[in-house]
């Protein structure tokens, strides 16, 4: 055995600080890595050491192997352990960590080179005698019987992915997944695959150790995603048979076994209707979702990691404990599922996640006042329940999601409880690619608290600051109507909302033809309590510039004030394509003088690894293009100007 002295932890965020946590909890010392844009981030201060390593973008930093290996070596470190992402299935990455003397925790560079890219595996599953997918060569297109999904060769967790359910698809698909693959991985290779309707993703939990011994900790569900990248991950799996279990069990260690496989990984399956199932990839690294193994089994899949590395043997199969309960995990992301799910960034106005204690687990990264940028995963934090069965681990994951408040960024927190509480969760019956919908629509009447909360808020406060002036009357007012409104946009719906009082402390709110009885019971900086219609609620809020960060047990919203009267000088005839999120300009398709209809792609941007296509509204000639390639733009920023087609009559 080579005991591990030091480790060199090469990545960021919630993973970074799970591998502190078990290099503490195993006595090991450990040094973590920061770019410009972390350099006050949690894992960098809370670890022991912490090393620069470059500009924020991670192709400058996360991904620069010379960096981080002339890191290792100034703080001394002899293994390096890459968590997920970035560099962890970097073939070329382990072997630079071999011939620099370092432990690379993790398989070695033959088979992270072997299995780490999805064509190479995909034979490997073949010998193995493990049933794969049809897969389309490039030469072969004329062939092809669609619904297929383009996928990058290297890495995984849906980047680089698209689905093409027509040939006209097709092209436009596989340039944006390649673009997507380099960016992600620095590798554009593509495999394209039949794409399997309604299945589900299976994958199996395996380790290996150096001395031969392959075991799987049973199987993950991973089949609720959004953009082909998982959110509602759960162990054990709610469809599989005790002996479909063994049979993909036995499948996923044939796989592990023919080509020598050590450290953590997973053997990953799509499961059709019929009961069929097919090997989908081998991913050499932990997971983001290998919390929810750990809740069921007990072990610490990290700690078990760095022991393989030292040469520690593993237990038998008969050895390992069998699942206890079930555990399910809901990946809270910055982003707008009222938008596509596109990313969202700002600053973690309030952020106060539930208390973790006995069936509930917090992994996160983030704290209050940190700036979410574009440059990184949108992933905010994990929540991990766990219970007697699915029941009970699932109420207790949805009333965990209800305790927490954040405010500043979009959040999907509201779409996993919908999907929590749906009735197809509650029947098993979401299926990999399909993109999980709650089974009801959101309530209106949120949006429309959330906007009276707002308004009585700001209403109060000025009733505070004429109260301090001396002079003034009480309920003096230097106005002619006599109802006062307001025009608000919560969220991405506008309203307009007016109110009246009805004596001390309370008045009527009054929008779209709906009224609210409200009594304010309670207003201190930040924070309202009112009872509405005799129910009481409690506002927190941040404001920043014109923008209200609005939280309570019904959900978050920002809310913006609007001018009551449209803004002059407004040129008819002219539309501009603006951005709906903060992001980088990675390619700009059109030219000043271009012809356009609507729907054609302007402009492709990126942020936190996801591309976003920007499309004219509207016929018409490009005025001018406002932006340049490679320049980071903030949303509502005008894009591209076009002017509208004339009509002859």
């Amino acid at each position: 055995m080579k005991p591990v002295g030091k480790i060199l932890i090469a990545n960021r965020g919630e993973i970074a600080l799970r591998v502190l946590r078990a290099c503490r909890q195993m006595g090991i010392r450990a040094v973590t890595v920061y770019s410009d844009a972390d350099r006050d981030a949690l894992h960098a201060r809370l670890s022991d050491e912490a090393v620069h390593i470059g500009p924020a973008a991670a192709r400058d930093s996360y991904l620069r192997i010379d960096r981080i290996l002339e890191a290792a070596r100034r703080a001394g470190a002899d293994a390096i352990h890459p968590g997920y992402g970035f560099l962890a299935e970097n073939a070329g990455f382990a072997e630079a960590c071999e011939s620099a003397g370092i432990t690379f925790i993790g398989p070695p560079a033959r088979v992270i080179g072997q299995m780490g890219r999805k064509t190479s595996a995909r034979e490997a599953a073949m010998a193995a005698g493990v049933p794969v997918l049809p897969a389309i060569a490039g030469g072969q297109r004329k062939q092809i019987s669609f619904p297929v999904v383009i996928k990058a060769a290297s890495g995984g967790g849906g980047r680089g992915m698209r689905l093409a359910r027509s040939a006209a698809e097709m092209e436009t698909a596989i340039q944006s997944a390649r673009r997507e693959a380099e960016s992600a991985f620095g590798d554009g290779e593509l495999l394209v695959e039949k794409y399997l309707e309604e299945a589900r993703h299976i994958e199996f939990q395996i380790l290996g150790d150096l001395h031969g011994r392959i075991v799987h900790l049973f199987e993950r569900d991973c089949s609720i995603q959004r953009r082909y990248q998982k959110i509602i991950e759960e162990a054990p799996s709610p469809v599989l048979t005790a002996p479909l279990r063994e049979r993909m069990a036995q499948a996923a260690l044939a796989v592990c076994r023919a080509i020598g496989y050590s450290s953590a990984g997973t053997v990953e399956f799509l499961l059709a209707p019929t009961g069929e199932f097919y090997f989908l990839e081998v991913n050499t690294r932990i997971q983001v979702e290998h919390p929810v193994t750990e809740m069921i089994t007990g072990l610490d899949l990290v700690q078990w990691q760095i022991a393989i590395a030292e040469g520690r043997p593993l237990p038998a199969q008969a050895e390992i404990p069998e699942p206890r309960g079930h555990s399910i995990e809901a990946r809270l992301y910055a982003e707008d599922p009222s938008r596509e799910f596109i990313p969202s960034a700002g600053t973690l106005h309030l952020w106060r996640p539930p208390s973790a204690g006995p069936g509930l687990r917090i992994d996160s990264g983030v704290e209050e006042g940190m700036a979410v940028g574009i440059h990184y995963d949108s992933l905010l934090a994990k929540l991990i329940s766990h219970g007697q069965d699915r029941q009970d681990a699932a109420r207790r994951l949805a009333g965990a999601l209800r305790d927490l408040a954040v405010l500043g960024v979009e959040t999907n927190r509201e779409y996993l409880l919908g999907v929590l509480e749906s009735e197809g969760f509650r029947a098993a019956k979401a299926g990999a690619g399909l993109l999980a919908r709650p089974s009801a629509e959101p309530d209106p009447a949120g949006d429309f608290l959330f906007a009276a909360a707002l308004v009585l808020h700001l209403e109060a406060s000025s009733l505070g600051e004429r109260a301090r002036r001396p002079g003034i009357p009480p309920n003096y007012r230097n106005n002619p109507y006599r109802d006062p409104s307001m025009k608000l946009k919560v969220g991405g719906e506008e309203i307009e909302v007016s109110w009246k009082r009805a004596g001390s402390g309370r008045c009527l709110v009054c929008s779209g033809g709906r009224k609210l009885d409200v009594e304010i019971l309670s207003c201190g900086p930040g924070v309202l309590r009112a009872a509405m219609d005799g129910i009481q609620r409690s506002f927190e809020f941040r404001r920043c510039g014109d923008e209200f960060f609005v939280h309570s047990t019904a959900g978050s919203r920002v809310i913006r004030r609007l001018p009551r009267f449209p803004a002059p000088g407004a040129s008819a005839g002219r539309s501009s394509a603006s951005s709906p999120m903060p992001g980088q300009v990675l390619r700009i398709l059109v030219e000043q003088g271009q012809a356009v209809k609507a729907g054609d792609p302007l402009i492709v941007l990126e942020a936190m690894k996801m591309e976003q296509t920007i499309e004219t509204s509207i016929d018409g000639v490009v005025g001018a293009v406002l932006v340049r390639a490679g320049e980071v733009v903030q949303p509502g920023q005008a894009l591209v100007q076009i002017r509208a087609q004339e009509t002859s009559v």
